[in-house]
């Protein structure tokens, strides 16, 4: 007489063993994530512990798979500042200042637009590094980008003598056409003077 060997309820032992160790990775990866709740309330404790001030959590909202946690704070002179701030899901990182990266790399776009517009257009810019007027003039008005080495030279060490023979005497001075131009100039100068134009939103 023939045995007849059953596997049945081996298969079933085995798919029990995957469904309980598929339900065991979604319980842990879901333990992992906070509510919008504990996301604001960890920004509000964060900031009013940082800062001695009362923090009004104003909203939360899913972006970009983090929370985005709109604040008010008060200081005790009674004035109010409104903060942007992310928490990751998992609550384990804060994020301030962010970027978002198509606006970010739009804006670097524009910029490197207008330096290669003004390289080609034959402006220099001449100053030294750590002269504040220098600086004024490369960051806050042209906005401090790498694309500037393009037109910017250096006036110290060897460049000295390449600044003389541009005709600069004082720092920072623009040379372009043949003509020198001291001093700070604004974006719109740049703008009128080339005719490159700085792209703005």
């Amino acid at each position: 007489m023939k045995t007849k060997i059953t596997f049945l309820p081996l298969i079933m032992l085995i798919l029990g063993l995957i469904l309980g160790f598929v339900l065991m990775l979604l319980l842990d990866y879901r333990l992992g994530v906070i509510s919008s709740e504990e996301a604001g309330k960890r920004v509000k404790d964060a900031y009013e512990l940082a800062t001695g001030s009362t923090v009004e959590v104003v909203s939360v909202m899913k972006e970009s798979g983090m929370y985005k946690v709109i604040a008010k704070t008060t200081d005790f002179l009674g004035q109010t500042t409104m903060l942007e701030v992310y928490v990751t899901s998992d609550g384990r990182m804060m994020i301030q200042n962010t970027l978002k990266l198509d606006e970010f790399t739009r804006s670097l776009e524009k910029q490197r637009e207008f330096i290669d517009c003004l390289n080609q257009k034959g402006l220099e810019i001449y100053g030294i590094s750590n002269s504040t007027a220098t600086q004024l003039q490369l960051v806050q008005v042209l906005g401090g980008s790498r694309f500037l080495s393009q037109i910017y030279i250096d006036c110290v060490g060897a460049n000295l003598q390449v600044c003389l023979d541009a005709g600069v005497e004082s720092v920072p001075s623009i040379v372009y056409q043949g003509d020198v131009y001291e001093g700070v100039k604004t974006l719109e100068w740049f703008e009128d003077k080339t005719g490159c134009v700085f792209e703005r939103d």
